[in-house]
């Protein structure tokens, strides 16, 4: 069954992402493009660096030109945010990216971009599996090949001209601070490695090799997978490390002495600084599970918030309208409207360099800073596998009345996604079934850490003690 969830269609290789399933996906978005647009002229396409993402990238691309339609085809693996930049340059109908974002090696998918550029919505994404269970049955997905219509393109010159007026090299340049990239073996190599030496910083870079199996782990920027970049800036009394996940949508940050920085600091502290410093001034969006440690800063810079449900394609039709100026979401994605209504981990790194240097601070001094003008913020982030049993519970959760959990008075009880329950003075718990993988997603954010690992007690209590 092909589900499209919080950032895409994502299933095993073999499994669920076979060529079969590209082909039968590939014709219902075709179908359903031209029920809004009946001339579909143009579809650009990008896929990573993954087992088999350049071969059904292909596929899809020969499917589509053989239904007379013309398409372009990245040249190589790129990034999810390059591609979505070339959908709108292209004036393409709609862009395509074969990936398995930061899943394991042995996941794959596909995001698709509306003509905009943002990730395609539910209500768009729900068309196109209506038409897959339609069509699915008596699909038949020979087709006679129009290569002619087939070409390719280099997007990295023009997404690189995008970058080249938003960041400050010059600050970076001065600030003389030691950095160190970490690719993860995805598509940002060659990419925020080289922009960066462009503009004459030096950089000492890692995994900057094209490895589908991505060393044995997930391409993701978790603590555990960012091993090896602690070691080399150890080794190098490094300043700061940079690291994006497979796709290059998601970051990772590493201050001085290698200390990982959350993604939720991150983001709030990458606020704080446009907004300081860069004029920011515009809506900020954040999803139901990301820290409230983003309102306290839009707070003191009198900025709106809007909270959505988890998933970044709910802020891209807000960045359109121009609702929103900035968004993050907890797992690690950010985007500044003056850049791309889409997330971005390759301009998530630049800007943090910008930071670190224009402030001449440390991470950590600038988190203090940080927690001595808006209070602190302690959350976590953590996830259980989905089985019969935990699907069960889950299930009971959400229909449950909250009023009280053990020692704590609920106060707001939201269902949007999942379940969150809202406590006196603001501290929260939630769960929620995860959008790309058979997991569930557990969340808890307090004032303090230890109250902080009090409610993730508790949040994982709902799974083993059904007294609470």
């Amino acid at each position: 069954m092909i589900k499209f969830g919080t950032s895409g269609w994502r299933g095993v290789i073999g499994r669920e992402v076979t060529f079969r399933n590209v082909r039968l996906v590939t014709s219902a978005l075709i179908a359903t493009l031209r029920e809004d647009r009946p001339e579909v002229d143009l579809i650009v396409i990008g896929y990573d660096t993954r087992m088999l993402s350049e071969k059904f990238a292909r596929a899809a691309a020969e499917l589509i030109a053989a239904d007379g339609v013309r398409v372009e085809l990245a040249g190589r693996d790129v990034p999810s945010p390059v591609l979505s930049a070339a959908v709108t340059e292209h004036g393409a109908a709609a862009g395509m990216v074969f990936t398995g974002s930061h899943n394991p090696p042995e996941y794959n998918g596909l995001k698709i971009y509306t003509a905009d550029g943002i990730l395609a919505a539910s209500d768009f994404t729900d068309r196109v599996e209506a038409r897959v269970e339609a069509i699915a049955a008596d699909y038949d997905d020979t087709y006679l090949p129009q290569t002619e219509l087939i070409g390719t393109f280099d997007p990295r010159p023009s997404y690189f001209a995008r970058l080249q007026g938003l960041i400050d090299w010059q600050a970076i340049r001065s600030a003389d601070i030691k950095i160190v990239v970490d690719a993860l073996f995805g598509t940002t190599r060659e990419y925020l490695d080289h922009i960066l030496l462009e503009n004459e910083i030096p950089i000492i870079v890692i995994h900057n090799t094209r490895d589908p199996y991505f060393g044995g782990y997930a391409p993701d920027c978790t603590s555990a997978n960012l091993a090896r970049l602690r070691d080399v800036m150890r080794a190098t009394d490094a300043d700061l490390g940079l690291a994006t996940d497979g796709d290059g949508d998601r970051f990772g940050l590493l201050d001085r002495g290698a200390r990982l920085c959350d993604s939720s600091t991150g983001i709030a502290l990458i606020l704080d600084y446009l907004a300081r410093r860069r004029g920011l001034t515009g809506g900020v969006g954040r999803t139901l599970a990301t820290p409230t440690l983003i309102d306290a800063v839009a707070r003191e810079h009198n900025l709106e918030v809007v909270e959505t449900p988890v998933g970044f394609k709910h802020f891209g039709p807000l960045f359109l309208d121009g609702s929103l100026e900035f968004a993050g979401e907890e797992s690690a994605g950010l985007t500044w409207a003056r850049h791309l209504p889409e997330r971005d981990g390759i301009l998530a790194c630049l800007l943090a360099a910008e930071m670190v240097a224009v402030e001449n601070k440390s991470l950590d001094a600038l988190t203090l800073d940080l927690q001595n003008r808006v209070g602190a913020h302690f959350f976590r982030r953590t996830q259980i596998p989905l089985t019969r049993r935990s699907a069960q519970i889950f299930d009971r959760c959400l229909k449950q009345k909250w009023n009280r959990i053990k020692d704590r008075t609920v106060v707001d009880v939201d269902r949007r996604d999942g379940l969150k329950l809202v406590f006196e003075g603001g501290s929260w718990l939630a769960v929620r079934l995860a959008g790309t993988e058979p997991k569930i997603r557990l969340y808890a954010e307090g004032r303090s850490s230890e109250e902080m690992r009090h409610l993730m007690h508790l949040a994982r209590q709902l799974f083993s003690d059904r007294r609470l």
